[in-house]
Parts: C-alpha cells; sequence; structure tokens
C-alpha cells in the first residue's frame, strides 16, 4: 500500500510541475505579448544611431517616443484605427521614410524597420521658401544661414523662425561626430519655446523633393495631408528638402523624453578633448598619437571616414569590448531631459 501511494504520489506531483511549466510558459508569452504591443502603440523605445538631429539629439542618445501622442494604431501593426490629433509647428516626430531615404541614411536591414526622427517645420497649407544669407559670427567667420520662411494659408506675408547665433558651451562639447563641430550654433523660436539649429556653409540639401515641383527660392507650398520636416543639424540632415513631404499617414510619434545617453566617441576618439574640438574644429584640436591613439581607437575609426557601418557582429563586439566601454562616457546631465 505504501509503494502505490509513494507511485500515486509522485505521479501527481509530475503533473503539478507539468501544469506549473505550462501556466508559467503561457504567463510568459502573455507578457511578452503585452509588452510588445505596449511598444508598438503606445510607448516606443529608440536610439539615435545618426547626426541629423545635433544637438537636440546626440548620437547614442536613448529615447522614449509618445506613439499615442496623435493617434491609435492596431498593435504589431502601423495601422491607424483612431486619429484625435495633428503634429504642430515644432514637434519632434517620429516618421515611416520613404524608401528612397533610406540611402542617404544606411540601409533599411533587419527585422524592424527604419524609422526618422526629424522636427516639423511646416504645415499643411504653408507656402515656405529658404532665403539664404550670409552671417557674420564672432570666432567663425561668415556662415551661410539658410533662413526659413514660412506663410500660413489664408495669410499675405512670410513670418521666420527668428534665428540668432549663440555661443557654442557646452552643447557641443560632448558629440561623437566631427563635422558637426565645425559648424556654428544657432537658435530659432517655435510656438512657445526655442531650440538649438546647426549651420555651416555647405548647400541647402535641395533635391528632387520626391516628384514635387517645388522651388525653395519663390516658395514652396505644402499640400494638404503632408509636413514639411527637417533635422537641427542642417548641413547633415537628409530630410523634406532631398526627398520631399511627409505624408500623415507616415507619422507614427512624437519624441518625449530622453531615458539615457552614451557618448561612445566612435568618430572623435581620436581627440584629445570635446570642448576644444568643438571650439576650434579638427583641424586644430589636439589629437592622440602614437600608442595612446591606437589604445584608445580601433583602427577603422582611425583610418575610414565612414567609421564601423560595415563591420560583422563579431567585429562589433570586439571593438566595444577592446576600445568602446573604456573610453566611452554618460551624459549623465542629458537624462531626463524633456524634447522641445
Amino acid at each position: 500500500m505504501g509503494i502505490f501511494s509513494s507511485k500515486q504520489k509522485s505521479e501527481t506531483n509530475q503533473e503539478q510541475s507539468k501544469d506549473e511549466f505550462v501556466g508559467s510558459t503561457i504567463s510568459f508569452a502573455l507578457i511578452v505579448v503585452l509588452v510588445f504591443a505596449f511598444k508598438s502603440s503606445i510607448l516606443d523605445a529608440n536610439n539615435i544611431p545618426s547626426g541629423s538631429m545635433i544637438p537636440t539629439l546626440k548620437i547614442g542618445d536613448f529615447l522614449f517616443v509618445n506613439k499615442m501622442r496623435y493617434s491609435f494604431r492596431m498593435p504589431f501593426t502601423e495601422k491607424e484605427l483612431i486619429r484625435y490629433d495633428d503634429p504642430k509647428r515644432g514637434d519632434i516626430i517620429t516618421f515611416i521614410p520613404p524608401d528612397y531615404a533610406l540611402f542617404s541614411e544606411g540601409s533599411n536591414s533587419g527585422l524592424f524597420p527604419k524609422r526618422f526622427v526629424k522636427r516639423v517645420i511646416g504645415l499643411p497649407g504653408d507656402t515656405i521658401r529658404i532665403n539664404r544669407s550670409d552671417l557674420e559670427i564672432p570666432g567663425r567667420g561668415i556662415v551661410n544661414y539658410a533662413k526659413i520662411e514660412f506663410k500660413e494659408a489664408g495669410k499675405s506675408e512670410f513670418e521666420n523662425y527668428n534665428p540668432r547665433s549663440v555661443p557654442i558651451g557646452d552643447e557641443l562639447s560632448d558629440l561623437d561626430n566631427i563635422g558637426a563641430s565645425a559648424r556654428s550654433l544657432f537658435v530659432e523660436k517655435k510656438r512657445d519655446f526655442e531650440h538649438f539649429v546647426l549651420e555651416g556653409s555647405e548647400d541647402d540639401r535641395r533635391g528632387s523633393m520626391g516628384g514635387y515641383n517645388c522651388n525653395f527660392d519663390e516658395g514652396c507650398l505644402i499640400p494638404e495631408g503632408h509636413y514639411m520636416v527637417m533635422g537641427d543639424n542642417r548641413d547633415d540632415s537628409s530630410d523634406s528638402r532631398v526627398w520631399g513631404f511627409v505624408p500623415r499617414e507616415d507619422i507614427l510619434g512624437k519624441a518625449l523624453i530622453l531615458y539615457f545617453s552614451i557618448d561612445w566617441k566612435d568618430s572623435t576618439c581620436e581627440y584629445v578633448d570635446g570642448s576644444e574640438l568643438a571650439e576650434v574644429g579638427k583641424e586644430l584640436a589636439k589629437r592622440y598619437d602614437g600608442d595612446a591613439l591606437f589604445n584608445r581607437c580601433h583602427p577603422s575609426e582611425i583610418y575610414s571616414s565612414r567609421g564601423s557601418e560595415h563591420e560583422s557582429r563579431f567585429g562589433w563586439i570586439e571593438r566595444t569590448l577592446r576600445y568602446r566601454l573604456w573610453r566611452m562616457e554618460v551624459r549623465w546631465k542629458r537624462i531626463g531631459r524633456l524634447l522641445q
């Protein structure tokens, strides 16, 4: 009787263990589904891999995006179910880029499609023109600034975003981007807030405009249901000046807050001081050399102007463990910054 009872207990325990395993697996799967549903429809987490929004968003920034700011979309899809608001002038938005725009900011490979982050500078019905003018900046010489002017639907006069030059200060001292350090810092006003803009003396990125007939010298009308977006780093941004306006249905959410930020120094590892690099530019800033340079930078970071974008996964791991972890810095002051 005792042997039979022990056998029954053993079978009962096995059945209970099996039920617990099945229950735990189902619970875990449900949690995963809910997390990804939350991420796809409510609050998304993004990282910044390029410098098109410097200095508002820097390479190595991590941000939350409010995907319910303008509409509600079906979980696991981009299908819009309910629309209750539209982007405002100056909003930083995430959106689905046109396929041909991806060539200018990297390939669209992988399981997850690439999303762009830019600032809204023109609304449906606006007429936009870009007026280039020479401005003399103390310590930087003459800068050919592209002043954006807009005329709202129904109005007769053009307005602008009141750009003004400001000292570089600390905003450019922790950039993982050499080109941006050679540009001048401005502030523009959108609605009731101001934000930084970087300008140099390069072209204003005019392209085919994605099939639109647009002349920014005379004025370009934004069609209904479309928005004009640009990067805050004006001379290093693939945006509406190149590939056209963004349809309203492709706008996914509004950038909300920075929750973490790392300066990996992938592009600036050879420079001794970030503040000096921002102030005097790459030609005059002091560099590491000899063993100090090769102990700090991977060869691909020294010799390749394009960095290490085509490296293998093993190469990325090796470079990160040997070089990036020891030189990277956390941008503590940026954590928790609300985005405008």
